[in-house]
């Protein structure tokens, strides 16, 4: 586009200059090397060169030149947009497919800085970019014509160009400085706003509003210094260029006037041209300033890139899911560094197909740490996971999970529909098999009550709806999917006792139906289970019917179930 756009410049200063010379023909006689060429142009395809026809031809010149520049710019605007759409699309595919241990570890608002902000300043830097080569052509075809009018001029007018570039460069490494701090407290100020946004209930209730502004408001202090910082460095350097040419002119004029060979014709064209010249001159450096500012941003995309490529998920394992006997847990160690000690130790235990297991223990024993291993968000340092005696890394991650349901504590709902939660990106799933979700999830006879029924907006994060009918409604959602092993991650731990009692019911029809992993700290949640595992410190200290266990004034959930129990009365008392 540049080489292009080069030319029809190269066409336009090629017709306008000789105008300059045929106007003033009968004082210069328009023996310069660009009269001379139209002239025998002209000549060539025998039309008489006058003022008319050299006028019509630089309109015509003009407007086709107009017409293609648009041209070039509409595809220059398309391939900018594409591009910067593709990245987008690239990195944030690229983000879900990376590991827990990638994706637990980044702090809230970074990602959505870096795919819209960051790409759109890298993209726009790719812009200024082609603009600067488009420019340096059209500078040097300038500098072409100025040194077949006048070589000693137009080199000193590229030795002052020369010089401005030199007083630019620390100019240019301070920007970028200044403009790498700008982007990382953008990063930080979108991380305060999106998690204290998150939290806002939290902040209103804690009268907590003035000390979150003051926070805020000390980084868009420092946002703002470095925004007038940048600004100040991208004018010093063009500032004082009008001067410098002015004066440049004033003193090149003084001098060619008083030599008996002056003439003016060439001394408009060659005004013409430095002036030109110093405009392109001014032009890169604002290019180069804006291309100084953006480096950081593409700075962090690439950086990010590598690390996002680094991070992938593996999902190796071409072996079918085939679930027909049990799971086993073979001698599970693991540990999420050495510094931070071991979670579990030498766990062992069976969950049979149809089973109900329930998980208890003290916070930090490491339950979730089990559920994280089934779920494969982990791996073991040691020992293996085995479906059939198989090890569940032979099974792609991807299908491994399609078949997992997972419900926790952390309600994760879209500001969307009931409905569209319930199928959650899943538009395979009938109306028939979304009914039927929200029926063996006690959530039913509750969206038949409302207005809009399925159609109903939860809002955000399902503010329009009480914990215990959100909870059901993912429920719902992961049931929809006929999953052969249900996960329930203190599924119903912030519910009130209603809420939970329904909870308890919907998960109380799926016995024998589904295998069920439940941990939870309200005991009344495991009592049905068929088989109970207690861990403390990392290891399974007991497992065996919860009725068994409570015949057992020594086992520990005799203990923990008569502490509870106790508190409970004093509680009614």
């Amino acid at each position: 586009m540049g080489f292009i756009s080069g030319i029809l410049e190269t066409i336009g200063i090629t017709a306008i200059i000789p105008l300059f010379s045929f106007v003033l023909k009968d004082k210069t006689g328009g023996t310069d090397i660009i009269s001379t060429t139209f002239t025998k142009f002209f000549g060539f395809i025998n039309i008489q060169l006058n003022f008319y026809v050299l006028a019509a031809f630089i309109i015509l010149l003009f407007i086709a030149k107009s017409i293609v520049l648009l041209w070039a710019n509409n595809i220059n605007a398309k391939i900018t947009a594409n591009f910067e759409k593709q990245m987008r699309v690239d990195m944030f595919r690229s983000v879900l497919n990376t590991n827990w241990t990638f994706l637990s570890g980044q702090k809230i608002g970074y990602l959505e800085k870096i795919v819209m902000d960051h790409i759109a300043r890298t993209s726009e830097m790719l812009r200024h970019l082609s603009g600067t080569i488009l420019l340096i052509t059209n500078l040097l075809i300038y500098i072409f014509i100025a040194l077949n009018i006048s070589s000693i001029i137009t080199l000193l007018t590229l030795s002052i160009g020369c010089i401005l570039f030199l007083f630019y460069k620390p100019i240019a490494h301070k920007t970028r400085k200044i403009s790498q701090y700008y982007a990382d407290n953008n990063k930080i100020v979108a991380n305060i706003i999106n998690e204290n946004m998150i939290g806002i209930k939290t902040i209103k209730a804690t009268a907590s509003e003035n000390k979150v502004w003051e926070k805020v408001k000390k980084h868009f202090n420092e946002l703002q210094f470095a925004r007038v910082r940048m600004s100040v460095l991208s004018y010093i350097a063009i500032a004082f260029l009008q001067p410098i040419i002015i004066i440049f002119i004033i003193i090149l004029f003084a001098f060619s006037y008083t030599r008996p060979d002056f003439n003016l014709a060439s001394f408009v064209v060659i005004i013409y041209l430095i002036q030109k010249i110093f405009s392109y001159i001014q032009n890169i450096q604002g290019k180069l300033q804006t291309i100084y500012e953006s480096l950081p941003y593409l700075k962090s995309v690439v950086d990010n890139k590598k690390i996002i490529r680094h991070n992938k998920e593996i999902t190796d394992g071409n072996e079918v899911f085939d679930f027909q006997k049990e799971i086993t847990f073979k001698k599970i160690s693991f540990f999420y560094s050495p510094e931070k000690g071991i979670v579990l130790n030498d766990v062992n235990f069976t969950i049979k197909k149809g089973e109900s297991v329930g998980l208890v223990g003290p916070s930090g024993a490491g339950k979730t740490t089990i559920v994280d291993l089934l779920l494969r968000l982990f791996e073991p340092n040691s020992g293996e996971i085995l479906i059939d005696g198989k090890n569940i890394n032979t099974i792609n991650v991807k299908k491994w999970r399609e078949v997992i349901g997972y419900v926790s504590q952390d309600i994760f709902l879209l500001n969307d529909s009931i409905e569209n939660n319930i199928r959650f990106y899943d538009d395979s799933l009938s109306n028939e098999i979304v009914i039927k979700a929200t029926k063996m999830a006690n959530i039913y006879d509750f969206i038949e009550t409302l207005p809009e029924k399925l159609s109903t907006q939860v809002g955000e994060r399902g503010v329009k709806l009480s914990a215990g009918q959100r909870q059901r409604i993912i429920l719902a959602r992961v049931l929809a999917r006929s999953p052969k092993i249900l996960i329930l991650d203190e599924a119903t731990s912030s519910l009130d006792n209603e809420s939970e009692v329904q909870v308890q019911n919907a998960i109380k029809n799926l016995k024998g139906k589904i295998t069920v992993l439940a941990i939870a700290h309200r005991l009344a949640t495991v009592m049905n289970s068929d088989t109970l595992l207690a861990l403390e410190n990392g290891k399974i200290i007991e497992q065996g019917e919860p009725e068994n266990l409570l015949r057992d004034k020594n086992s520990y959930f005799y203990k923990v179930f008569h502490i509870r129990d106790n508190g409970d009365a004093i509680n009614h008392k």
